[in-house]
């Protein structure tokens, strides 16, 4: 187990500027695909199947009065 301690210093990127370089491209890649892409959060097909499922709803109550 103490062979495995000494790979902690092993690190992925070569200094910490190359990760914050890697990050800001994969956000600036997200960003232009949400703002010219299609809208994910569209409601209107929501609103639409609400519309619909509430009208069957509302023809199978029956009141008691």
């Amino acid at each position: 187990m103490k062979k495995y301690a000494k790979v902690k210093g092993l690190r992925i990127f070569p200094n910490c500027e190359s990760a914050i370089r890697l990050i800001g491209a994969l956000l600036m890649e997200q960003d232009e695909k949400w703002t010219s892409g299609k809208k994910y959060l569209d409601m209107t097909e929501y609103f639409e199947w609400h519309k619909e499922n509430s009208k069957k709803v509302k023809e199978k109550v029956v009141s008691i009065s």
